[in-house]
């Protein structure tokens, strides 16, 4: 049973820690950690705006990120003049940017705390791992 457990943990679904604030209040909002269900079996393609997601983080090679996707490839995104970041800074046009082809843009709920697309700019769709159906325990 415990092989079982393991395969379909690995293949079809998973769980993650979701710590810190940058997704707030979605999770950790009454505790400094929520427990979240990942689904890995729905491909990067069937993603859409405003699903929530498990990426490997761009810029940490160990680390994961949880972030809520903003637009797709061909799709533009409005700058936030409160919290623009630095990609954001250096490549706007006219307070727009465009999610190139094979990437999305990703965002915390939490847009003070969240390091994300506006700090990295675009995720590639192949560093997304899975997307979040639900919270377990927060």
């Amino acid at each position: 049973k415990q092989g079982y457990q393991r395969r379909v943990r690995g293949r079809i679904a998973t769980t993650a820690v979701v710590t810190g604030s940058s997704m707030s209040p979605t999770f950790n909002k009454n505790s400094p950690k929520s427990r979240v269900f990942v689904d890995l079996i729905t491909p990067v393609t069937k993603v859409k705006p405003d699903d929530i997601i498990l990426a490997h983080d761009p810029e940490e090679r160990d680390g994961y990120i949880v972030k809520r996707v903003k637009a797709l490839a061909g799709q533009f995104v409005e700058v936030d003049k409160e919290c623009p970041g630095s990609y954001v800074q250096k490549h706007a046009f006219q307070g727009k940017l465009s999610v190139p082809t094979g990437y999305c843009w990703v965002e915390g709920d939490n847009k003070i705390t969240s390091h994300d697309s506006r700090e990295f700019g675009p995720l590639p769709l192949g560093l997304i791992k899975g997307r979040v159906l639900f919270t377990m325990w927060s």
